[in-house]
């Protein structure tokens, strides 16, 4: 197979063996989101030293969005908010001891539709509980297992770009002893954006459904390599990229005599996508 250089580049020969090889060591494919914003949400915690364990059961997170939904005094009109529900790839108890002083843990993630979105929901389970000198505590949490704890977010997300946003629980704040000896939940949360990169996105020709062409497209950085299979109509995204230089290579199909395309030194910033157009394989 031959290929074909936008910028510097050199010839290469890419066997079925190296793709698996490349697939199989590297992030898994990044979906096409048509129209539509990548988010996480990670946690933290701000230190409380009255505790052995905070343990809060995480069962789910629902994200509120809307393309307009403030009233003229900026107040949140719920009848617009239309909510969603994002993956919890590890649901169950997080003890939130164990992400402080910067330390984080990956919540939830999933793409939604981009635009505003004004609140975000825990979903908790029953098995949250607080330790106190070695003694288990359950700790109640009222209305969280239904509608769920709730905090403002207000955040406009851009189409194909990925957001990171980290929920810092007020641990020591948070939990309330009463007077017959029980603890409750009552959460203070800080939230706040945490840089996630940029996208590079593009369309990959000849696409899939008008004949074999383009087998995989790849990106990389030093050691930092992406894949990503195009989509039927050849369209491809790579979200959440860290700012740097990256090179891209289309790789072409090894039946086909088309030539894989390389475009080097693409820049990504934090908060852009560089929108590389339609890219058409040469054949010879």
């Amino acid at each position: 197979m031959k290929k074909f250089i936008l910028k510097n580049g050199s010839l290469t020969i890419v066997s079925m063996l190296m793709l698996w090889a490349v697939m199989s060591c590297t992030n898994e494919n990044e979906k096409i989101t048509d129209g539509k914003a990548t988010i996480q949400f990670k946690l933290t915690d701000a230190p409380a030293l009255n505790y052995d364990e905070v343990n809060i059961d995480v069962r789910g997170v629902r994200v509120g969005f809307a393309d307009d939904f403030f009233d003229d005094e900026d107040n949140i009109d719920s009848s617009k908010v239309t909510w969603v529900d994002l993956d919890v790839p590890n649901p169950g108890i997080y003890n939130l001891l164990d992400y402080r002083n910067g330390e984080t843990v990956l919540l939830a993630n999933g793409d939604i539709p981009a635009g505003k979105i004004s609140q975000v929901r825990l979903i908790l389970g029953d098995g949250s509980n607080v330790v106190v000198n070695g003694v288990v505590h359950g700790l109640s949490t009222p209305s969280a297992q239904t509608s769920g704890l709730k905090f403002n977010l207000h955040e406009t997300l851009l189409p194909d770009l990925a957001y990171s946003f980290v929920i810092d629980f007020d641990a020591a704040r948070s939990i309330v002893r009463k007077g017959n000896g029980t603890y409750s939940l009552k959460p203070v949360i800080r939230t706040y954006a945490d840089a996630f990169g940029g996208t590079i996105k593009g369309i990959a020709l000849p696409a899939r459904t008008d004949s074999a062409g383009v087998s995989y497209i790849q990106i990389i950085n030093g050691e930092d390599t992406l894949i990503s299979l195009p989509e039927d109509n050849g369209s491809f995204l790579f979200p959440g990229l860290k700012p740097a230089l990256w090179d891209l290579t289309i790789f072409a199909d090894t039946t086909t005599t088309f030539r894989d395309t390389v475009i080097n030194d693409i820049q990504v910033k934090v908060g852009e996508v560089v929108d590389l157009g339609k890219i058409k394989l040469h054949d010879d």
